[in-house]
């Protein structure tokens, strides 16, 4: 009787074991911090602004740091030190979040290489196919670039032609002269007269290894459709797109979509496509919808339909869109009662405070909508996520006219249409 009653009272614990809920994952990042006095380290997401952006700051304490979250997805970020926010960049890492233990030894910039990673499925993946990578190509290609960096130093990579364009570019203050050199600059490239013979040599011998390495990374990403591969993919389309194999996106995207249902990279990753393929001279314009200062929401097609149109995505911290906004001043005063308008969209963070305060010294008497925290994926849409924006002209069919036009193209095509 006595062992009949222990051994009931064994099975009731067993049973109340297995009935109490499971300890809830989450995301735990331990670290330390060796040769470097950094404060905090940051966690940039995909397409986020440095500048601007709410990033993720892990404070660092007597060389130490801890963070804890529950994630709802497995996320890709760039680490950075916590200086590179005020810096502007500097040196980074990628590693992959999930909700398990994380444990990060993290050195200076000056020796970032010797960063350790241990702990989550993701951060192993990704190691194997870094070390996969570096034995199969790193032999080809390191020298190339040594001697790419050896030309910099020795001021021998740029043609001359270049040299002059970059020296007026440091001299000059203006930003309205330093688009004119801009240009002359894209220029050059476009004519294959940027870079010294030597620099050019060097990069005719690059092509074929990195076209194998894009090769080795699409298979890759066919067979392994994880977040580690939706990070290689949201990479090229967000800093390559004007590169891109967009035949081969697609095909990545259709396969990483569907192995990741529901996870935000595939909203993200379709803007990104439909701006690559969509948003080109001679294709229709991307429809939209923003609030005014007022917050009542404009659709943008309700703005320039039948008229002659310039969108102007900007913001109050991009010098160069300011630059070229103020040139379509004069013409939007002569032309604005003949069948031409603007509308501009500011990309702005956080608050208005500081567009209300810009818009009444400039006095741009244009409509000018808000992109606020990026909440209507506008800059995605129209492929500038990673810059302060872009201007498009479009006709009064919404057909796209031209890209980034100065000033003196769009008062041409006002004349030829207008007058």
């Amino acid at each position: 009787m006595k062992y009949l009653t222990k051994f009931s009272l064994l099975l009731t614990i067993i049973f109340f074991l297995n009935c109490s809920p499971e300890k809830e994952q989450v995301l735990q990042i331990n670290g330390k911090v060796i040769g470097t006095e950094t404060e905090s380290i940051l966690l940039r997401k995909p397409n986020q602004d440095m500048r601007f952006d709410s990033l993720i700051e892990i404070p660092v304490e007597n060389g130490k740091f801890y963070f804890e979250t529950k994630l709802e997805n497995p996320e890709a970020v760039t680490l950075f030190l916590g200086e590179a926010k005020e810096n502007g960049g500097g040196r980074f890492m990628p590693l992959f979040l999930e909700n398990e233990r994380i444990n990060l030894t993290i050195h200076s910039e000056e020796e970032f290489d010797k960063n350790i990673i241990e702990g989550g499925d993701l951060n192993a993946q990704y190691k194997k196919f870094k070390e996969n990578v570096e034995s199969k190509f790193n032999d080809r290609i390191k020298p190339l670039q040594d001697s790419i960096g050896a030309l910099f130093k020795s001021d021998e990579y740029n043609s001359d032609k270049a040299k002059l364009l970059y020296a007026e570019l440091r001299e000059t203050k203006s930003q309205d002269e330093k688009l004119v050199i801009y240009k002359k600059l894209d220029h050059l490239e476009k004519l294959g007269q940027k870079l010294s013979p030597k620099a050019k040599e060097l990069k005719d011998k690059i092509q074929p290894i990195a076209e194998e390495h894009k090769m080795f990374q699409q298979d890759y990403i066919e067979n392994n459709p994880t977040i580690v591969s939706y990070s290689f993919l949201l990479r090229e389309l967000i800093y390559n797109k004007e590169s891109i194999d967009i035949n081969s996106a697609k095909k990545s995207f259709q396969i990483l979509s569907k192995a990741n249902p529901n996870h935000p990279y595939n909203e993200l990753a379709s803007n990104l496509i439909s701006a690559i393929e969509n948003v080109k001279i001679g294709k229709k314009y991307t429809n939209f919808s923003a609030p005014d200062l007022n917050g009542n929401n404009i659709k943008l097609s309700d703005k320039i339909k039948g008229k002659v149109a310039l969108l102007v995505l900007w913001a109050t911290w991009c010098g160069p869109c300011i630059a070229k906004s103020r040139t379509m001043v004069p013409l939007y005063d002569e032309y604005k009662d003949k069948g031409f308008t603007i509308v501009g969209v500011a990309g702005e963070f956080y608050n208005t405070d500081r567009l209300i305060k810009f818009l009444d010294k400039e006095k741009w008497s244009w409509l000018n909508l808000v992109e606020l925290d990026r909440k209507n994926g506008i800059w995605e849409k129209y492929g500038v996520g990673g810059g302060g924006g872009g201007i498009f002209l479009i006709d009064e069919n919404g057909i796209i006219l031209a890209k980034d036009p100065a000033a003196e193209e769009v008062r041409m095509e006002l004349e030829s249409r207008l007058n």
